[in-house]
This record gives C-alpha cells, sequence and structure tokens, in this order.
C-alpha cells in the first residue's frame, strides 16, 4: 500500500526509456546485447568463426597474405590455402607462431566479456591462385611503340607539369600501345569518339548516343551550325563528339532526299536554293566553323551525289 504523504514522483514513459538507450533496470551495454542477440538467434559461434577468417592477414602480414587465404574455421582448425605445395610446407613450419598471434588479436577484438574460439590448429593445403596473377597471366601482350608514336606520348604529357610529366607519358604510352593491339585484333575505330572497338559505335558512345541534352545539341546544331563554338565546354568532350556525330548524319540524310527530290523536279529553284543552304550547315558542321567561315574549297568535302546534283544546278542556273 503506498504512503499518501509521499510525493507523486512520475514514472519515466516509453518514449524517455528508449532516448536513453536502454530498458529500465538494463544495465548492459550495447555489445552485451549484440552478443546476446546473436547467440539466442545461433549467429555468435558463425561470428566468431568469420573473425578468425578475417584477421588472420593480419595476423601473418603483407607477404605471407599474398601468398594464401583462409578457406575456413572449424572446431579450432583453421584452414589455409596456399599458392603450391613448397609454400604451404614452409608455412606450416610456422604455424605455432601464426597460431599464437591469431589468438592474441582474437582476444583483443572480441567484446567484453566474451571469450573468443581458440585457434588450436592450422592446416594448410594447395589450389589457390592470386586473383590479380590470374588476371595479368590473361591480359593481352601489348605491342610496343613506334618512335613517333612515343614522341606523340611524351608530347601529350608535358601537358601535364614537371611534377607529372614521367607519370603523365607512362599512361599516355600505355593507352597507345593499349589502341594498338585493338587494331592488331581488327578493331575498327568508333566513328564517334575514334578509339577501336568490336562494336560501332563503341558501347560507351552508344550510351552518349542516346542522351536527351546531347540529341537537343545536335538538332541545335543542324539548325544553327554556330552552336558548334563552346559546345565542348557546356557539355564536355564525349558529348560534343556525340552531338557533332548526329548532326552529321542527320544533314547528310537530308542533303541526300534533298538531292533525290531536286533531281526529280527538274532543278526546282526552290528546291535547288535549299539544298544549297543545307550543304553550307552541313560543310559549318563538319568543319565545326559557323555558317560564315565556309568557303568554296569545303565544297570538296560534300558527298558525291550531293554535290554533283549542286553543280548541275549551278550550271543551269548560269545559262
Amino acid at each position: 500500500m503506498s504512503d499518501p504523504d509521499r510525493p507523486y514522483t512520475p514514472k519515466p514513459s516509453f518514449r524517455t526509456r528508449a532516448r536513453s538507450g536502454r530498458r529500465e533496470g538494463d544495465l548492459r551495454t550495447v555489445g552485451e546485447l549484440m552478443n546476446a542477440t546473436l547467440g539466442k538467434n545461433r549467429l555468435g559461434f558463425g561470428v566468431q568463426r568469420a573473425q578468425a577468417l578475417l584477421v588472420w592477414p593480419q595476423a601473418v602480414g603483407p607477404e605471407v597474405a599474398r601468398l594464401t587465404r583462409a578457406r575456413s574455421f572449424q572446431f579450432g582448425t583453421l584452414h589455409i590455402e596456399a599458392r603450391d605445395s613448397a609454400a604451404a610446407h614452409h608455412l606450416s613450419m610456422q604455424r605455432h607462431h601464426f597460431m599464437r598471434r591469431l589468438n592474441e588479436l582474437l582476444a583483443q577484438q572480441a567484446p567484453p566479456g566474451v571469450a573468443p574460439e581458440q585457434v588450436t590448429e592450422i592446416r594448410f593445403g594447395t589450389g589457390w591462385t592470386d586473383p590479380g596473377e590470374a588476371r595479368r597471366a590473361h591480359a593481352p601482350q601489348l605491342p610496343p611503340l613506334a618512335p613517333a608514336e612515343q614522341a606523340r606520348a611524351a608530347q601529350a604529357a608535358q601537358a601535364a607539369g614537371q611534377e607529372l610529366q614521367d607519370v603523365a607519358q607512362r599512361a599516355a604510352e600505355a593507352v597507345a600501345r593499349r589502341r594498338r593491339w585493338r587494331e592488331q585484333q581488327g578493331w575498327h575505330p568508333c566513328p564517334v569518339c575514334g578509339e577501336p572497338s568490336p562494336h560501332t559505335p563503341c558501347r560507351p558512345c552508344q550510351r552518349t548516343l542516346r542522351e536527351p541534352l546531347v540529341r537537343r545539341a545536335a538538332d541545335d546544331l543542324m539548325r544553327r551550325p554556330e552552336t558548334i563554338l563552346g559546345l565542348e565546354d557546356r557539355l564536355g568532350p564525349a558529348a560534343e563528339q556525340a552531338a557533332h556525330f548526329l548532326a552529321v548524319q542527320g544533314l547528310e540524310g537530308r542533303l541526300q532526299l534533298l538531292a533525290l527530290e531536286c533531281v526529280q523536279s527538274g532543278g526546282a529553284g526552290d528546291y535547288r536554293e535549299f539544298l544549297e543552304e543545307q550543304c553550307g550547315k552541313l560543310l559549318a558542321v563538319m568543319g565545326r566553323k559557323p555558317l560564315s567561315a565556309v568557303t568554296a574549297a569545303d565544297y570538296a568535302l560534300l558527298p558525291e551525289q550531293v554535290r554533283q546534283v549542286l553543280l548541275a544546278g549551278r550550271g543551269t542556273q548560269r545559262r
């Protein structure tokens, strides 16, 4: 029975107890609660076994870790795979040293009040290969560079500055050797970026060509070729190349149809004027310059059929 003269003290609400980080009367730490939860769900031993595998590289050091892989840990026995039988035999002679270091690390990393499962035996086997070495073994043998290609790589590296010039030159040479190897495999240059690829266009350029921003830029180029100026700064080099490619393709297709209609109409003036206007836009886009900068010499770059129709129309107009 409660004392009527005792002042009333409100009991903390569930929300207050939840904010405090523990239930009322529960003074266990988070680590203890975690281990209790794992033990209730029979996951504690699995976590301890995984911990023994994870600390193996730390216990043996980077050189031995590079030659081995911890495979499993059961009933106190840690199973290790080595690259070959010679390495397995050599490491087996040092297993007691490894066990002592492993148990020290497991004790240090165990939660308070929890005794980790001890490593009582280490067994070494074979059958593991370093994935990095496997990749290097299957890597293509890149061809050497010609002196002219080395000179171009050195020239490109000068833009990186004195401190990074050597690194930049090696990177440029690696890119050049890779490109030459692809050409030797029969890969053709991508019509957008120029890099050799088994696909036409290459996969990265295919994704770029589908970008709505790139398609809008290509439409603007077809209408106003002068928008090519500064386009690389606005979109980046890859997107600029893709927009340029789409604009050239679109204008060339339009000119082929216009040339056919001009022939079928007998060289009507309206068709001929529109054809010449579109030819100027194509040449401006191809040369990455404004329409006013197109010269008479540029018309030699037109598709042959379009150029013949255009010249025939000009001859008829003179007569």
